[in-house]
């Protein structure tokens, strides 16, 4: 005899069929929520990079706006007008004296004869008054022993020296914190000019000094030997000082080159 079937078929298809929908629905809703949270996790994710990149970017940012907006001031501006326009100082020794009359503005440049690093010292209440945006210092023929039978007056060696210039430079950071302060090289004599004082053969060594001085301080280093070779022809019979306006162009260019590396 045979067992009577205890369910009804019909309504175990009906379940069948109910299960099959909720799996389909179950997936059609979990698929678009699934993606919207790996969108909003990447959503979340970008956001953070972008915060990110502009905590790390402002600076470059602000130096390119800074950047666009004195190209922009500048543009129509000479040399000089520029040197002028970034309140640029230069203090230095007899060499510096044509700067009186090369376009910078006269109240920005102190230069005297025979003057040594010693000088900023004694302009040390101008700079706090004057706050210069930058300020380069040329000295170095006086401070190599123009006057050797003075020890008072000039350094033995490169390294003594940047010890005294390191001093100075501070002084200046003490009463004018926000100032660029550059350090330009001590120009070559001519060969002849050594006849005169041989202890200015060690220029070299002297600059090597400054330089890795100024790349280790963070201070600007202008490099002007090239004065020497490329327009030796413009010293004057001394071959030691110069009043050449081309030499002053070249050197002015030289100087306005670090100026704006500095401030962008």
């Amino acid at each position: 005899m045979r067992q009577r079937n205890s369910g009804n078929p019909f309504f175990t298809i009906l379940i069948m069929l109910a299960s099959v929908v909720m799996i389909v629905v179950g997936i059609i809703v979990f698929i678009p929520f699934s993606q919207r949270t790996g969108s909003t996790q990447q959503t979340a994710q970008g956001i953070a990079s972008v915060r990110d990149m502009e905590a790390r970017d402002i600076s470059a940012v602000d130096s390119e706006l800074r950047k666009q907006m004195a190209s922009e001031e500048t543009q129509d501006m000479d040399l000089w007008e520029k040197l002028n326009f970034y309140d640029t100082y230069i203090f230095g020794d007899s060499r510096c004296e044509p700067f009186f009359w090369s376009g910078l503005q006269v109240e920005h440049v102190f230069a005297e004869k025979s003057a040594t690093v010693k000088y900023v010292g004694e302009h040390i209440d101008e700079i706090a008054a004057a706050r210069p945006g930058n300020l380069v210092l040329s000295f170095g023929m006086n401070d190599m022993g123009m006057y050797a039978y003075d020890p008072a007056n000039y350094w033995e060696t490169g390294d003594d020296y940047v010890v005294a210039v390191d001093e100075y430079i501070r002084m200046i950071h003490e009463v004018s914190p926000d100032t660029n302060v550059y350090v330009n090289s001590i120009i070559p004599v001519l060969d002849f000019a050594l006849d005169s004082q041989p202890r200015w053969a060690a220029v070299d060594e002297w600059n090597a000094a400054l330089k890795a001085y100024c790349d280790e301080s963070g201070n600007g280093y202008i490099d002007t030997t090239f004065i020497a070779y490329d327009y030796a022809d413009l010293f004057d019979d001394d071959g030691v000082h110069f009043y050449s306006q081309t030499i002053l162009d070249e050197w002015g260019e030289a100087i306005l080159k670090a100026v704006e590396a500095k401030l962008y």
